[in-house]
């Protein structure tokens, strides 16, 4: 006896699922006759079996969840639905035609899927043609975009769009949804085609750039709303609407590939380039989303606000640098490659006027004594957070200091060391003292800021004899920039015992090569010293200029730069990078660079140097600030002690005494 046939959903609905769900006739209905047409084509029964399988998945599904059934559903459900069976995503496709049109379409057919780009009306598939003949690709690839693009098309043409002018935010976002894909690498793929074909039509004038990059930054969730912003940076933003002279957005797009063209020819490497189309490419989405213009204003308001998108400091730095160049290049039409410095604001300037007042007065004192601007910035910090705490204790006036009050802000001001601790006191305290000239403070109460520890006398650390070796014999073999510049840093260290910071300021014209001399005011100090170039040193440092030094990018002064662009000066960290690339096994015991400087002035103090000639060649004013530079001669030191008898004292009981 024949096997009886299995009784499909759709001839098998309960009367009262009809009644509470009536959308569940109209899938019956449409499920009945997607299955009569494969049976009408003469599908196999293969074909037929993925079919009612998919539709019947979806029944159960739509069942379960309670949900009515429609295209956006149906599309999201298959999105989630993993693995796919090949054949699937096809059957949908035929189920939303007869949803829409009462009919498969054509470009859905069985058993012939006509190709997408067939289907296409004579507008898209002539701007279909006209942008693969751009493209230089292999036919291959070159048939992927085809029928990336063909696809979005279609979806267009579908929803009745069939100029590009008609293609909204809304009408990108909508594609977006609705569009799935079997993998990951697939949707990147459809995302970056779209993006292309989109900024072809920008290019052509037919609709703005935003919408290229719309999918890109979708895919990466970087769609800002300006809804989602702050109260006071929605009111900036809306200010900035006002002002009738600000660079319109489509000017702002037209820009953008002139200044990647300048910037990419300025020598920068393939990261921030691509960081600054990135950027600016999402600036520009932001302001066509919200109908903005261009400006600084606006510009930095959404930096901001994408600041919280950035896994680390370093990436927003570089997002920055860009805007800043950027706007530079808008206003004087040229690219400005020198280091930008972003100044924060100073915390002193958040202090009350009592507070501000006195402390700048202070500094102005101390600028006439002629303090170097570490120094001022020290002082200025330290009295800044003696400040702040009174502030927070509801203190008005320095009249109301008392002693309990410094005590209990030396309580509860913390340092990692205790060194550090008696660093900001010592500089507080003479604070205070000044508030006493000035009889705001009584006398002597500077005395209630006491010291957390005494000072401490450390052993002086200075380069191995092995060590030094090393260095000499990287010397010999340096060979690239990086190289040729560390060796000549170091020497220029361990030979002339000159700071990280008279290093990285030190400028060709600073160099007497006849006269075999170095001379520089030092940053510490301000004092000008003339240094004798060893032969060493001299030949390291006209090696890294001839070899590694980028002298034809670069119309910079200062003897070592960076390798690569803006090509200026180097910062002190690099002299400690030097050391460590050099001498990687060398324990962190932190003495830093200024261990080069210390050996500088021990190598000397053994060849018989008299503490005056140290300290000149150090650049020290006195001799009373050597001690920490030398470590001592313990061959030399050996020959001076005096015997116990020529010097009368006797050993007894374990101790000297006199007799």
């Amino acid at each position: 006896m024949a096997r009886p046939r299995d009784i499909r959903f759709y001839d098998r609905i309960d009367p009262n699922d009809q009644k509470n769900r009536p959308w569940l006739l109209e899938y019956c209905t449409n499920s009945r006759k997607l299955c009569e047409y494969m049976e009408q084509k003469g599908a196999g029964s293969t074909a037929r079996f993925y079919t009612i399988n998919l539709l019947t998945i979806l029944y159960e599904y739509l069942l379960e969840s309670d949900i009515m059934y429609s295209d956006s559903v149906a599309e999201k459900w298959f999105s989630e639905r993993q693995p796919h069976i090949k054949g699937e995503k096809i059957t949908l496709d035929r189920l939303i035609d007869i949803y829409k049109f009462g009919e498969v379409q054509p470009i859905h057919a069985y058993p012939f899927v006509l190709p997408y780009t067939d289907a296409l009306c004579p507008m898209w598939k002539d701007l279909l043609t006209e942008y693969l003949d751009t493209v230089d690709h292999a036919e291959r690839t070159k048939e992927q975009i085809r029928n990336c693009i063909a696809r979005y098309l279609y979806r267009l043409q579908s929803w009745g769009i069939t100029v590009p002018e008609k293609i909204t935010f809304d009408v990108i976002e909508s594609y977006c949804q609705i569009d799935a894909h079997a993998s990951d690498n697939s949707k990147v793929r459809y995302t970056y085609a779209i993006g292309d074909i989109m900024n072809y039509m920008a290019d052509k004038g037919l609709c703005i750039h935003g919408l290229a990059w719309y999918p890109y930054f979708r895919m990466h969730n970087r769609i800002f709303d300006i809804k989602d912003f702050a109260d006071d940076q929605i009111s900036e933003i809306e200010g900035a609407r006002e002002i009738i002279s600000l660079l319109s957005a489509e000017g702002f797009a037209r820009l953008i590939p002139v200044f990647l063209n300048d910037f990419t020819a300025a020598g920068y490497s393939d990261s921030p380039c691509k960081t600054a189309s990135y950027v600016l490419h999402n600036l520009l989405l932001f302001m066509e989303i919200n109908g903005l213009n261009y400006s600084k204003a606006v510009a930095d308001v959404w930096l901001e606000h994408e600041t919280t998108y950035h896994h680390n400091g370093n990436s927003w730095k570089q997002a920055w640098r860009v805007i800043y160049l950027f706007d530079v290049f808008v206003k004087e039409k040229n690219l400005a490659i020198n280091t930008i410095q972003h100044c924060k604001s100073l915390k002193c300037e958040m202090l009350p006027p009592w507070c501000k007042t006195e402390l700048d007065s202070y500094l102005k004192i101390k600028k006439k004594e002629g303090w170097s601007v570490s120094t001022i910035n020290m002082i200025r910090s330290s009295v800044t957070r003696f400040c702040e705490y009174l502030v927070c204790s509801g203190l008005t006036s320095f009249f109301e200091v008392s002693p309990e009050v410094i005590k209990d802000f030396n309580l509860n001001d913390r340092h990692e060391t205790p060194e550090g601790k008696n660093a900001y006191n010592v500089r507080i305290r003479r604070f205070i003292r000044y508030l006493e000239r000035k009889e705001i403070l009584p006398f002597g109460i500077n005395e209630a800021l006491y010291c957390a520890s005494e000072k401490r006398e450390h052993i002086v650390k200075t380069l191995s004899s092995e060590e030094k070796d090393v260095i000499n014999s990287k010397n010999s073999s340096a060979n690239t920039p990086m190289e040729l510049r560390d060796t000549a840093i170091l020497l220029l260290g361990i030979k002339m015992g000159l700071r990280s910071i008279d290093i990285t300021s030190l400028k060709l014209s600073d160099i007497d090569w006849d006269g075999q001399t170095v001379r520089i005011v030092q940053e510490k100090t301000d004092h000008e010293i003339i240094l004798p170039m060893p032969v060493s040193v001299g030949n390291a440092i006209y090696r890294y200029i001839t070899e590694g030094r980028a002298n034809e990018r670069t119309v910079s002064p200062y003897l070592f730069i960076k390798n690569r662009v803006p090509y200026d000066k180097v910062g002190r960290s690099v002299c400690r990078g030097a050391l460590k690339r050099t001498l990687p096994a060398r324990p962190d015991d932190r003495s830093g660079f200024h261990i080069t400087r210390k050996t500088f002035a021990t190598d000397n103090l053994m060849k018989g140097a008299s503490k005056q000639v140290l300290a000149d060649l150090l650049g020290h004013r006195t001799t009373n600030t050597l001690a920490p530079y030398l470590l001592l001669d313990e061959d030399r030191m050996r020959m001076c002690p005096l015997s116990l008898s020529e010097t009368g004292l006797l050993m007894k009981g374990g101790r000297y005494d006199i007799v």
